[in-house]
C-alpha cells in the first residue's frame, strides 16, 4: 500500500494531492491509510506536505507533491 501511495504521487508531480484524494484514487479502506504515509514521506526525498489546493479535488487543505527531478 505505501509503495502505490508513493507512485501516486510520483504520478502527479509536481502537482499536489490531497490526502482524500489519495484515498479515493487507490481504493484504499480508511483516511489514515494515506495520511500515515504521506507523513511519513515529508520532508524526504523531494516530496513536501502543507497547504495548498488539491489538483485533483480542487480543496485548498493539506496536500503533498514531489518535486520534479
Amino acid at each position: 500500500m505505501a509503495d502505490k501511495v508513493e507512485a501516486l504521487i510520483g504520478r502527479l508531480a509536481p502537482e499536489p494531492i490531497c490526502d482524500d484524494c489519495i484515498v479515493e484514487r487507490l481504493g484504499l479502506a480508511a483516511l489514515h491509510q494515506a495520511s500515515q504515509r504521506t507523513n511519513e514521506l515529508a520532508g524526504t526525498r523531494g516530496y513536501e506536505r502543507g497547504q495548498n489546493e488539491c489538483a485533483i479535488c480542487g480543496s485548498a487543505k493539506m496536500v503533498i507533491r514531489r518535486k520534479r527531478k
